[in-house]
């Protein structure tokens, strides 16, 4: 190297420990150290409970009048007292009271054709949890499934939903008329601690069952009310909706659309009047 260069070097050296040793005597706190650099960490999300529409403890209480219009009230097959356990049992052990008080709401002829009542409580809130997904587990559901086949009518190139097929479904919407919402609403508030329960142990540890209900019926409320018959395709070897915006809807709301629009408008009526049940008692929130 040459003389002149190597004096070159030899300065750009000095110039920049002297630089260095400027910039560490103006920030004396700054920790210099070698560290390997780490991704920032998400906040972590706050995790305070919020209670949109609780159910408080003594609204079977509030719930001993009637609030339903008489017309819609009047159902002299229904019992005046459900058999509510005064105590409630562990979730797990909860089946035979609720067996109880399904008997009472309900034909015992309309449970076993209909309903699983082992574990109900867990497929009832499991069911209701998944509604707004794109698909059910057909192992969680509290109903069993409708009889015979889905039918399809039209032609090979235009199928569509058969008017038959609407009959599958009148024993669900018979008996989900049939029940007295009011006793329905004093069963739900009554055993809603096991309710809770079930919800914590699908791992919602900082919410509240109630407000996922009220959430879930709200999504239901807002499917498409279309008329029959509701056209469909067959890209392999299922049925599919042919208009891609009905397709695109969540496993509840697929239900209702299978079920016709005269029921369809039925249930969607029912729904509303159980939401305002549920949200009628104050709101509040906890600190």
């Amino acid at each position: 190297m040459k003389k002149t260069n190597l004096i070159i070097f030899t300065l750009i050296i000095l110039l920049c420990a002297l630089g260095v040793s400027i910039y560490l005597q103006n920030n004396p706190n700054r920790d210099y150290q070698v560290q390997d650099i780490q991704p920032a960490r998400p906040a972590e999300p706050i995790k305070k409970p919020i209670i949109h529409y609780p159910v408080p403890k003594p609204a079977v209480k509030q719930l001993e009048q009637p609030v339903l219009p008489p017309e819609q009230n009047d159902l002299k097959t229904q019992p005046e007292v459900l058999p509510l356990p005064k105590i409630l049992p562990p979730i797990q052990e909860s089946d035979q009271s609720i067996q109880e008080v399904l008997q009472s709401l309900l034909s015992e002829k309309t449970i076993y054709q209909l309903l699983y009542t082992k574990n109900f409580i867990q497929k009832f809130v499991a069911t209701i949890d998944s509604l707004p997904e794109k698909r059910l587990a057909r192992a969680l559901l509290p109903l069993k499934a409708p009889g015979g086949k889905f039918l399809v009518a039209g032609t090979p190139k235009a199928p569509q939903i058969s008017r038959r097929n609407y009959n599958r479904y009148i024993p669900y919407l018979t008996l989900i008329e049939s029940i007295n919402q009011n006793l329905a609403i004093r069963f739900y508030t009554h055993f809603y601690p096991l309710f809770q329960t079930a919800y914590e142990q699908l791992g919602y540890k900082n919410a509240y069952f109630n407000d996922r209900l009220v959430y879930v019926i709200d999504h239901l409320l807002e499917t498409p009310n279309p008329t029959d018959p509701l056209q469909l395709a067959q890209p392999v070897i299922l049925y599919t909706y042919a208009d891609p915006t009905l397709e695109s809807l969540s496993a509840g709301q697929k239900i209702l659309l299978r079920i016709g629009q005269s029921q369809r408008t039925r249930v969607l009526k029912i729904l509303k009047s159980y939401r305002n049940y549920l949200t009628k008692f104050p709101p509040r929130t906890t600190e």
